[in-house]
């Protein structure tokens, strides 16, 4: 079977189907990091390298077979204040993740190795959690495709736990994951770039190979509802609220409810909304126009 003809069977299938192939090419790009380690000397973290590049290099070969709308991403960044505003937001969230498990007491050779294992981590799975499967699924709709993608990144890594599992780690991990995923998902539509968002989550993921030395057990069992606040909490308060503003800024309207706030605390007013966006519609209606004249 030649590869248009794969290509065309795979953009035939219906939105059932389509999850069903995106779930077992996820989780043949997990089974991946089952493979027997390369070597035994771990001090410069290249099986884990290697497995992410592994990974990389699989979902590449789905992109390129499947040829998604999101192959475009690969090229050069958009440019627009959206983009610079994300972005900025992204800087800023990567600085406190630095800052929250950064451990300098290492030789310069292991940090740069270090450096490179979380870059190859956000190559890997931004090429499947956002050029494939977002991709391919922004073709029932972008919401659908933010949704769905985030929360198949989120589900991505219960392979952490595997084969031990905590049900409360995995589900705080679920569905902090599950956040970033929506910021992910904003940053990605907003600059166009699969470079910007990869190396994004690769330095997000700091603290998986810098990470502080905590001396301290913490033994405590949380209760159930306070257990699921928490996983809530991490969905919202981290990354997914900033994802969802900006999903809703990237819509072309600000959310109904910043806009309620902004006229409580008086930074606009009431009649401003209406005038302003009256304002901007005859503007580029007459903007139209003049074009249709010059022409």
């Amino acid at each position: 079977m030649s590869i248009a003809r794969i290509r065309s069977w795979y953009w035939s299938l219906s939105k059932v189907d389509t999850l069903l192939a995106l779930a077992i090419v996820t989780i043949t790009s997990l089974l991946i990091f089952r493979l027997p380690l390369i070597t035994h000397f771990r001090g410069i973290y290249f099986n884990e390298t290697f497995q992410y590049l592994l990974v990389t290099l699989f979902g590449l070969a789905c992109v390129l077979v499947v040829r998604p709308p999101t192959i475009s991403y690969f090229g050069w960044p958009r440019i627009s204040w959206v983009s610079f505003f994300v972005s900025a937001t992204a800087l800023f969230l990567i600085i406190l993740y630095i800052q929250d498990g950064y451990l300098i007491k290492q030789p310069l050779r292991f940090r740069i190795a270090g450096v490179v294992s979380i870059l190859f981590i956000g190559f890997g799975e931004e090429m499947i959690s956002r050029v494939l499967v977002f991709g391919t699924l922004q073709r029932f709709g972008t919401r659908y495709a933010v949704l769905v993608s985030s929360v198949i990144f989120g589900l991505m890594h219960i392979n952490v736990y595997l084969p031990d599992w905590s049900s409360w780690d995995v589900y705080w991990h679920v569905m902090s994951a599950t956040g970033f995923g929506l910021f992910a998902c904003a940053l990605f539509i907003a600059t166009r770039s699969y470079w910007i968002v990869a190396i994004v989550h690769g330095l997000a993921d700091w603290s998986v190979v810098f990470d502080k030395k905590n001396t301290v057990t913490d033994n405590y069992s949380p209760g159930i509802l306070e257990g699921l606040r928490w996983g809530f909490e991490g969905l919202f308060l981290e990354c997914g609220l900033f994802g969802l503003l900006f999903l809703f800024i990237l819509r072309g309207r600000w959310p109904k409810w910043v806009i309620r706030l902004a006229v409580k605390w008086k930074l606009i007013e009431q009649a401003e909304v209406v005038t302003e966006s009256n304002k901007w519609k005859k503007y580029f209606s007459r903007f139209r126009k003049k074009i249709e004249i010059d022409k």
